[in-house]
Order: structure tokens, then sequence, then C-alpha cells
């Protein structure tokens, strides 16, 4: 038997992001899969309600909870979810930190960009330097 080039799956448990929607941006779980094309999903600790939510319109995570039986309501996934800290590992990931940085510099005002501008200029001036030293 050959090993899966896949690494995340449609699981009970599976922490998820959302692409769409007034919740676009938050973290939620797999609580139930519906069909091959929709999950009930929930997000106690991130103000997501409890819903049904297709596939097409979400990312899966690498994380996901242990140990969540299936249809398990909201009280158990937000203990499981404080238990496991995921949230705080969703925080510290390489992807939402980036998420968080596009956030950013998509709420920038032009005076704002333009000191991004001089900041960049100044670095790359004491790089060329360095560079030059060496």
């Amino acid at each position: 038997m050959s090993d899966s080039n896949f690494q995340r799956f449609v699981e009970v448990g599976r922490v998820v992001l959302l692409n769409s929607g007034p919740s676009a941006g938050k973290i939620a779980v797999i609580a139930e899969i519906i069909d091959h094309n929709r999950a009930i999903i929930d997000g106690p600790t991130t103000s997501v309600p409890r819903q049904s939510f297709p596939y097409r319109h979400l990312s899966l995570t690498p994380l996901r909870l242990t140990n969540l039986p299936r249809a398990a309501g909201s009280g158990v996934i937000r203990k499981q979810l404080e238990k496991e800290s995921t949230v705080t590992k969703w925080e510290n990931s390489s992807w939402a930190k980036k998420r968080a940085a596009a956030q950013k510099r998509r709420s920038l005002n032009d005076f704002a960009r333009f000191e991004v501008m001089l900041a960049k200029k100044a670095r790359r001036d004491v790089v060329r330097k360095a560079l030059a030293k060496a």
C-alpha cells in the first residue's frame, strides 16, 4: 500500500479557516460531516456560530482536535479547544501571522505607506553599506 500525498483530511475535529461569509478569516472546528459538500462547523471560542458550511468556502489547517466525538456540542468543543490551546497554536502559526501582516498592510493609509517606503529605503541602504564593507 502506498502512502497518500495528502496530509489534511476532512474529519471530525479538524480546525478550518473560513474563507467567506460573515465569519471570514476566523477559525472553527468540524463537528460533524453532513455529506461530500458540507460539514457542521462550530467555533465557540472564536464567535463562529454552529452552522452547516460548504467545503469550498473553507480551508483545512494542519491543526486538529484529538479524540473529539462525532456531533460534539459547543461545550465539549470549547473545553477541548482550551485544553489543547488550539487558538494560541493557530495565532502563532506562520499562516496566521502572514494573514495578520497582509491585513495590517491593507489597512494602512497613504502616510503610513509613505513611512513604510522610507523605512524600506533606510534598511536597504544599511544592507548595501554592510555588503560593501564585507
